[in-house]
């Protein structure tokens, strides 16, 4: 498998990169440590009388602190390997079934309005989001989560998605590079609250007032005294009393200064995971006009403004004024930088000023972001499936749905068997033994049509649909907390389609197990009322059942419904199934088996 081959590659490559990397880590490592000792032991050496040993500590000082900055590219290039190395793991495990174990499932997007959800496996355990999402930025599994969405956007709005998705998925070397840059970000990390509470706007007081006016000057008054006391005209205190003066007025600003600089706390630990990933979507060019508009946003090239500043330069901007604000933490560096420089005011009037320019574009370079982790996320189809293709949007006013070859992407691939679908607006009953695959496949049809609509490609030979709200009631629990029977809760999912009919709207209903929770007579009852119902020329109903008296049943109209079936088959006294969807009504029963099976019932 040609997609396999290419992860497994680069797992090999980025191993042995890692590998390199780390031989030249333990060097550089032993080599500081042996700079800083001969360091010490030159300048003792001229402390001692020992000219030279001053020249020799200074040059080893040097030399410590090249190699200290050359050991933090070397980690920062093998943080940068190992979150690259864990993206290839990431898609061969959805390859080979591993994806079940990632944290990111979408549970929190599971509504009870919205049971599609929960029924189709768009979100939870072992969902469509959880083998999709390559976002890790909270925003952008939001993104995601609203484009996994049963009632489908505008033909255009899909067709520009699936157009950008299938360019990033063209680009496997690009996708991977970005899924392993996205990883050095902090899982489901959010820098939106930063960009609503940073407006920009002149904070009030005295004392930081005093501070940002005379933030230049007051700093250099402690030296000019400095300068005075070796000339003999002023005495040493003069300048010692300077610098208490300016330590005096940043503790009385801190608070001001704190309420200003404390984001920078908050967020430290995440922006040069920002930068990098900015920095190459600046670098790539893209010939998809969703894609080509995305990256103008990092750009700062937005549409009928004047050009502002990349994304990458903002934030890297933005991390150099975090990292000066964290190593100010320390008790003693706040005392010295801000008796020496006030450090704080400084800050703080860097911090307005970043947020008055760069401050005011950062929620359009996130919305550009979440949009770019939503798309990835998208290409994972295309990424990890040997067949694939791009399913077509019918421009057809009545339901249409027509596939060869459609798999489920839950099922691993090999394992996974392919079915057909030629269904218009119309009923079809569908039948068959327990375990035959009835469920799977409704569920399969709705939840590719699901992957279609957000813009991905499918597992499927080809796969062609008009756009059709879903509507499903297949997962069906009683609640016990609102009194609530598995009947009714079936009555409620179907009156909600029933409903949505009125509206005339395209409609694709998926009902499994018609009115399980009731009696054999009741059910054929409530079974003939909904899809008498449901039986609308703008309407395609997918109806499973064990009632064989449901394949004989007629429309208002008078005309018969289809119907399908899966069987089964027994060999060497085993219970077999092919999951192939038949034409007609199934003949076969396998419940007495299943029981003698389960110990249940005598053979």
């Amino acid at each position: 498998m040609e997609k396999k081959a290419f992860f497994q590659k680069q797992q090999k490559t980025i191993s042995e990169a890692l590998a390199g990397a780390g031989k030249i880590d333990s060097r550089l490592s032993l080599w500081r440590s042996l700079a800083f000792v001969l360091a010490v032991l030159a300048l003792a050496a001229g402390d001692d009388g020992y000219l030279w040993g001053y020249g020799a500590g200074l040059a080893m000082l040097v030399l410590f602190v090249f190699l200290v900055r050359r050991h933090g590219r070397v980690r920062q290039e093998i943080a940068g390997l190992s979150d690259r190395l864990k993206a290839a793991e990431n898609f061969l495990a959805r390859m080979e079934g591993g994806w079940r174990e990632f944290p990111a499932d979408g549970a929190e997007f599971l509504r009870e309005e919205l049971p599609q959800g929960q029924d189709l496996h768009i979100f939870g355990r072992a969902s469509l989001f959880q083998y999709l999402c390559l976002a890790r930025t909270a925003g952008g599994r939001e993104r995601l989560s609203e484009v996994l969405s049963p009632f489908p956007e505008g033909r255009e709005v899909i067709l520009a998605r699936q157009q950008a998705a299938r360019e990033l998925a063209r680009d496997k070397d690009f996708s991977l590079k970005l899924a392993g840059l996205l990883l050095a970000l902090p899982d489901n990390h959010d820098l939106a609250p930063l960009a609503e509470k940073i407006q920009g706007q002149e904070p009030e007081g005295l004392a930081y007032a005093i501070a940002r006016q005379l933030r230049y000057a007051l700093p250099l008054l402690p030296w000019l005294a400095l300068f005075g006391y070796l000339l003999g005209a002023l005495p040493l205190e003069a300048a010692f009393a300077l610098w208490g003066l300016n330590l005096a007025l940043s503790l009385w600003a801190a608070g001001t200064h704190g309420e200003i600089l404390v984001p920078l706390l908050e967020i430290n630990h995440a922006l040069r995971g920002y930068e990098g990933v900015f920095s190459l979507l600046e670098a790539r060019e893209h010939k998809s006009p969703y894609l080509y508009d995305l990256r103008r946003h990092f750009l700062g090239e937005t549409e009928g403004k004047d050009r502002g500043l990349r994304a990458s330069e903002g934030l890297r901007k933005l991390a150099g004024l975090s990292e000066r604000f964290l190593y100010r933490q320390n008790i003693l560096a706040f005392v010295l930088l801000n008796a020496l420089f006030l450090m704080d005011s400084h800050l703080a009037a860097a911090f307005l000023k970043w947020q008055r320019g760069a401050g005011r574009q950062l929620s359009g370079w996130l919305s550009a972001l979440q949009e770019m982790e939503m798309l990835l996320s998208l290409t994972v189809p295309a990424l990890t499936r040997a067949k694939t293709s791009l399913p077509v949007l019918l421009e057809d006013s009545a339901p249409r749905l027509r596939a060869v070859g459609v798999e489920s992407l839950l099922i691993e691939e090999g394992k996974a068997v392919g079915n057909g679908a030629d269904f218009r607006g119309e009923s079809v009953i569908i039948t068959g033994s327990n375990m035959s695959g009835k469920t799977t496949y409704m569920r399969t049809l709705a939840g590719t049509a699901v992957l279609a609509y957000a813009g991905a490609a499918v597992p499927a030979e080809s796969f062609e649909l008009s756009l059709l709200d879903i509507y499903t009631s297949i997962q069906v629990s009683d609640d016990l907390s609102k009194g609530i029977s598995t009947f009714y809760a079936e009555l409620l999912r179907v009156r909600q389609m029933v409903e949505a009919a009125e509206k005339g709207k395209p409609m694709l209903c998926c009902i499994d197990e018609i009115f399980k929770g009731t009696n054999s007579a009741d059910r054929i009852v409530g079974a003939k009322a909904a899809i008498s119902c449901l039986a609308r020329p703008h309407i395609l109903a997918l109806i499973t059942t064990h009632d064989f008296e449901l394949c004989d049943l007629r429309t208002p109209q008078g005309e018969g419904l289809r119907n399908f079936h899966f069987e089964e088959h027994y060999e060497n006294d085993k219970i077999e199934f092919d999951f192939k969807l038949k034409e007609g009504r199934c003949t076969t029963t396998n419940a007495q088996y299943l029981l003698k099976m389960a110990g249940i019932m005598a053979s």
